[in-house]
């Protein structure tokens, strides 16, 4: 029986295969050099109510833990960025962004939860929230985050 579930990965710029434990680990070692994971997860579009308004967003508390995350090698902390993307109507595509990072900074394992604010202005009719890594050593798991927001006019 094995711990982890295995993988074959092929590589066309150098035709050659290789086996992998997947689910072990922080990062991507499948090859020699340990590369960051991209991670990330996004929203639906969201919007207050039945979407007449536009809604202002002013603050997000993220409720996130960098629980079993690493310093990196070159020592950098273990951070996610966290992005609100607003649109003016259905369909309309992206009419604003607000991004900010969110980090732990400590010189050891981490093992707390963040837990401070990010102050932000956003408007928008329909919102998608987005929180994404991509960092050598970083875990992080997303609770139930918070985002301030208030109806702002109808145009």
């Amino acid at each position: 029986m094995r711990d982890y579930p295995l993988a074959a990965v092929y590589t066309s710029t150098t035709n050659t295969g290789n086996l992998v434990n997947h689910e072990q680990g922080l990062d991507n070692n499948e090859t020699a050099t340990t590369v960051a994971i991209d991670a990330y997860i996004s929203s639906s579009e969201f919007d207050i109510g039945d979407g007449h308004n536009f809604g202002f967003v002013w603050r997000v508390l993220p409720d996130l833990t960098f629980q079993d995350s690493v310093n990196s090698p070159t020592g950098a902390v273990p951070s996610v960025a966290m992005t609100l993307y607003g649109l003016a109507n259905s369909g309309s595509g992206v009419t604003s962004t607000a991004s900010q990072p969110v980090a732990k900074s400590s010189t050891y394992v981490i093992t707390e939860q963040f837990t401070g604010m990010i102050f932000t202005r956003m408007r928008g009719r329909q919102m998608i929230f987005k929180i994404s890594s991509n960092q050598i050593g970083t875990a992080w798991q997303l609770g139930a985050p918070r985002i301030d927001i208030r109806p702002d006019g109808r145009r």
